[in-house]
């Protein structure tokens, strides 16, 4: 081994060499190495130290926990040791190798297994997982081993009560009585690790997307963490390392993809957005291969939610960041749940807002994402795609929808008739601004009349319509839905600036609009509203079209600047873009 030889620098070029000798600088001095790690640094794949406590574990505060009591398994050699897998078996049977072998090796059984201590859980594959490699995507590489009092009873309680609270009306994928039973049982089998696992990232979702960022007090007194954004992290660090180490199987579990959903969701409120890419394609994956007939009725009820929760991710990201999707909408697949909004009201937003992404199928994805086809989209199809989109929001179930639902809906539906909007005047779809509309007859939920959104002027349109209908919601009940509701506003935003700064103010815009609905607010055709916003009549009434689109304009920009990242991330980007409009407009 080493590296190749050069060519023969001759006689009197290697009686030089042997003269001078190698340089002092080729003299590499042989890295130390640790005969083993403590727990910690292997799981986090960092280098450790001789000496107990190391130094990784006494800047992180956990230089008591720096290896005392964890049972290490010995050092073997490579070729005879078969890779640890999730869950060791805690009787002595089996040892900790899981039963999966490595590539071109043969399997190894038979050994005492040392017995679990109280401050780690190491995780292998169940007995009646299958042992042949081409049952699996991957292989663990080391075991897993649970921080001690990382997550606590008290944080699982608070977690799951915020969760219920701000985040299920929108995503119903673990109600309180699933949760209640995980945290019943977190022991040290493979259910019981894939429990453990699941309510580690719920809480890191609850604590980096729903907590104060800022605040303190959930965490345990001996974890190292400033504020709930840390320890959120914390706890997402411990998801990876143990999502790491679970078993794939040709059949995952519901706890399984549940995990990766919500690793996902952690990474996209970090702004993360490649892993969130990743994490979200594994979840898809992953519910591709379930088997939901097998699953008891509370669980599939749950899994057949969480592949419309899914479908909406996806699609929604893939538009963000023109990804592809997967997950499709099919007879044999999982039936969007229509309960009605006066029985379910909790459920309502959530088939709202599935019915909202329905429409946006892969084709249209494709279409979005310019990929070459042999049959160029007809008007007629984002027509059907756009009246889909408007009409989702029933208004029976408006009424009854909480303001965190409502919130979502309405930025999301704007936001969506926005993209549908900027692919007509790609595709060359817009009509002429003095051209004659011609009247339907039929109203779009939010929007207008389906030949008004083929006009230059309609984001004003929807700009107006949407802030009629968040201004009055809270502002919690919108910055609950994380990083992803401010990139929809920044899209709004950003289309009402190219309108304002590159067309003038034409007749489609001042056009009667005896349609425009949206929630509760209805604009009339002098340019007012009514209904349950009584008090914008006197000021609607005296403002001119071009301020109240500018004034529209100025509220979702100060609402962006309010919400997760608005004002760090999206604000600077929105100047950048508004600079860019006027060069362009000067131009």
């Amino acid at each position: 081994m080493g590296a190749t030889p050069p060519s023969d620098p001759g006689p009197e070029g290697g009686r030089r060499e042997l003269e001078a000798g190698p340089p002092p600088q080729a003299v590499r001095v042989k890295r130390a190495q640790v005969p083993r790690a403590c727990p910690r640094c292997r799981k986090l794949q960092k280098a450790c130290s001789d000496f107990r406590p190391c130094q990784r574990c006494v800047r992180a505060g956990l230089a008591k926990q720096c290896g005392s009591g964890l049972a290490l398994e010995p050092q073997l050699p490579r070729q005879a040791r078969a890779p640890a897998g999730f869950n060791a078996a805690a009787d002595g049977s089996g040892g900790g190798n899981g039963g999966i072998p490595s590539p071109g090796t043969a399997s190894t059984s038979g050994g005492a297994a040392a017995a679990p201590s109280p401050l780690s859980v190491s995780l292998t594959n169940s007995a009646a997982s299958p042992v042949t490699p081409h049952a699996y995507t991957s292989f663990a590489r080391d075991s897993f081993h649970r921080q001690t009092g990382l997550l606590s009873p008290p944080v699982i309680q608070h977690c799951s009560d915020r969760f219920h609270e701000r985040l299920y009306p929108t995503i119903p994928i673990a109600t309180q009585d699933y949760l209640r039973r995980l945290a019943a049982r977190t022991d040290g089998t493979e259910a019981g690790n894939e429990a453990y696992c699941v309510l580690l990232g719920m809480s890191a979702m609850v604590l980096l997307q729903v907590e104060d960022p800022l605040g303190t007090g959930i965490a345990p007194a001996h974890i190292p963490a400033k504020n709930n954004r840390a320890y959120g992290s914390i706890l997402l660090e411990e998801a990876l390392a143990a999502h790491r180490h679970l078993a794939r199987r040709p059949n995952p579990s519901f706890e399984h993809v549940l995990l990766t959903f919500f690793i996902y969701a952690c990474h996209g409120t970090l702004l993360h957005h490649s892993q969130a890419f990743f994490f979200l394609r594994e979840a898809t994956t992953l519910h591709h291969l379930t088997r939901l007939e097998t699953m008891d009725p509370p669980t599939r009820q749950l899994a057949e939610r969480l592949f419309w929760v899914l479908l909406i991710s996806e699609r929604s990201h893939g538009i963000r960041y023109r990804r592809p999707v997967t997950l499709q909408v099919t007879s044999a697949g999982p039936i969007l749940p229509m309960y009605p909004a006066s029985q379910q009201p909790l459920h309502a937003g959530f088939v709202c807002l599935a019915a909202l992404f329905r429409p946006l199928d892969t084709s249209f994805i494709a279409l979005l994402n310019q990929e070459l086809t042999s049959i160029r989209p007809s008007i007629e199809s984002l027509d059907e795609v756009e009246a889909g989109v408007a009409s989702a929001l029933d208004e029976r179930s408006l009424a009854v929808l909480e303001a965190t639902q409502k919130a979502n809906l309405f930025i999301t539906q704007a936001w969506l008739l926005i993209i549908i909007w900027q692919l007509r005047l790609r595709l060359g779809q817009l009509i002429a601004p003095n051209a004659t509309m011609h009247d339907t007859g039929t109203a779009n939920t939010l929007g207008a009349r389906p030949s008004m959104s083929r006009t230059y002027g309609y984001p004003l349109h929807i700009a107006r319509s949407l802030t009629l209908s968040v201004q009055d919601l809270p502002l919690d009940s919108i910055k609950v839905h994380g990083v992803g509701i401010t990139e929809k506003v920044f899209d709004v935003a950003c289309a009402v600036a190219n309108v304002l700064a590159r067309i003038p103010f034409f007749e489609d815009f001042s056009a009667p609009d005896r349609g425009l609905m949206s929630g509760s607010a209805r604009i009339h055709d002098d340019g007012s509203s009514s209904n349950h916003h009584p008090h914008h009549h006197h000021e609607t009434a005296q403002m001119t079209r071009k301020a109240m689109a500018e004034n529209d304009f100025t509220y979702l920009r100060r609402l962006m600047q309010q919400l997760p990242s608005g004002l760090t991330v999206y604000d600077d980007l929105l100047v950048k873009h508004i600079n860019q409009d006027a060069d362009g407009a000067v131009t």
